[in-house]
């Protein structure tokens, strides 16, 4: 603290957006066209993203070499990797007026910054940030591998029922039933937060939910 140009003046943060990402994939899509009053699309696409954290700065200047890896420069994995994503969808047009429509999700390889948690290089920044993302420096010296985890798979149905009731002349009215996540699947999210008493627990997932609607068209 008593290094500081001006040491009482407390922590001023920034974000600095010198960082750069790559990203490489292979996308594969089958569509079937209405026909026979139905239709279905698929997708599947198999990537992998890496991306670097901007060099800190000191003051105005840029660190061009940091001599730690969490302060910056370290090209790896991004947290926003997926793996595997594949997407199937479909719609029937049954008759009388009555549509099914449903989507199929599957998602494989998230990957998930990894932290210790606590800042212990005064770096400041709230939730979110750059210098959150950085704060991977141990109490011991070491540090926590860079984006190290992959949450485990998400998968979930999605499906639609749609009855169009007809008003007379152009008006009509459709009453809408959605039931997301239909087989309720927990799609867990992992702590990746070392500090954290919760650390490799499940701290989050998805329920079922459902809503209804109308729709006037005139």
């Amino acid at each position: 603290m008593a290094r500081r140009a001006f040491p009482e003046f407390g922590l001023i943060s920034m974000q600095v957006r010198t960082g750069w990402s790559s990203y490489h994939a292979l996308q594969a899509a089958w569509t079937k066209r209405l026909s026979n009053r139905w239709q279905a699309a698929a997708t599947y696409t198999l990537s992998g993203m890496w991306d670097v954290e901007a060099p800190p700065h000191s003051g105005l200047d840029q660190v061009p070499f940091p001599t730690a890896p969490d302060l910056g420069g370290e090209f790896t994995l991004a947290s926003t990797d997926l793996r595997h994503r594949a997407v199937f969808n479909g719609i029937w047009q049954v008759g009388r007026g009555f549509q099914v429509s449903g989507l199929f999700y599957t998602g494989i390889g998230e990957r998930a910054a990894t932290v210790y948690g606590g800042d212990l290089r005064g770096l400041g920044g709230g939730a979110g940030g750059q210098a959150l993302r950085r704060q991977r420096l141990r109490p011991d010296g070491t540090i926590v591998p860079r984006n190290d985890f992959t949450q485990p798979a998400r998968r979930r149905v999605d499906l639609r029922l749609q009855q169009r009731i007809p008003l007379g002349g152009r008006a009509s009215i459709d009453g809408i039933a959605e039931v997301f996540n239909v087989f309720n699947s927990p799609n867990w999210t992992i702590s990746t937060d070392e500090s954290s008493r919760q650390f490799g627990q499940r701290i989050a997932g998805q329920n079922r939910t459902a809503q209804f609607g109308f729709r006037l068209t005139f």
